[in-house]
């Protein structure tokens, strides 16, 4: 599925055909979030197992992971690194069991924002619940907590292909001491080369691919002639 702004999910194509494509197009990690685990706590392991199977690079793994039990099913399923949102905001040790447990490096901090009254404000239950920390303040407080890494998304720029966030990644990259990946928003290469430009540590995408017809290489093709460092093979 792809949403626009967490809304109007689409379907783009079998989960399973999805990931195999990717796996033979030199993407350099995959993220996959269950949308209906975040929604309803239904987890459909027997699938995850399967897609997991079927990916070749470091696979990222979230939605609804709750407990540790949770992270340790998805760990267990195939996942290098576990995705933490919803539950950060009301069980922040949570994230730092499952750092003490696995390493800090295979957690997740999924970080949404959604902006009010031009403040950064954290989201989460898939974008439906405003929390009262700004963006920043998450970030900061989750790199406390053991994250390794920021997964950083907004909202209101998910899937509509008008470009990152520069300004926000650009804020709180530089607050931070671990690495942050930018989501949401991509719509060229271009739009990448701005991002890493801004603090980003890498870039994820989604729409692009699959409405576009851009290929994982060309964007690389591109970001290399711009003089940053990707894998091209």
């Amino acid at each position: 599925m792809k949403p626009v702004g967490f809304q109007e999910d689409r379907v783009v194509g079998d989960a399973i055909a999805s990931v195999k494509v990717f796996s033979k197009r030199f993407a350099d990690e995959m993220i996959i979030i269950d949308i209906d685990a975040t929604k309803n706590g239904h987890r459909d392991l027997t699938l995850i197992k399967k897609l997991s199977r079927e990916c070749v690079m470091p696979l990222t793994l979230g939605g609804g992971i709750s407990d540790l039990m949770g992270a340790e099913d998805l760990f267990a399923s195939g996942a290098d690194k576990v995705s933490i949102n919803s539950s950060f905001y009301s069980n922040p040790s949570l994230m730092s069991t499952i750092a003490a447990r696995f390493g800090s490096q295979a957690v997740v901090f999924s970080l949404d924002i959604k902006i009010v009254d031009s403040i950064s404000y954290a989201v989460s239950h898939c974008g439906s619940v405003l929390e009262s920390i700004t963006g920043l303040d998450a970030a900061k407080k989750a790199a406390d907590y053991g994250a390794g890494e920021i997964l950083l998304n907004r909202v209101d720029k998910d899937g509509t292909m008008t470009g990152y966030d520069t300004d926000l990644i650009r804020k709180i990259s530089g607050s931070i001491e671990i690495p942050l990946v930018a989501v949401g928003g991509c719509g060229s290469g271009a739009d990448c080369v701005k991002a890493v430009k801004a603090g980003a540590s890498a870039v994820a995408a989604g729409s692009i691919f699959f409405w576009v017809g851009e290929s994982i290489m060309s964007i690389k093709e591109h970001m290399n002639a711009e003089g940053l460092e990707v894998r091209l093979l």
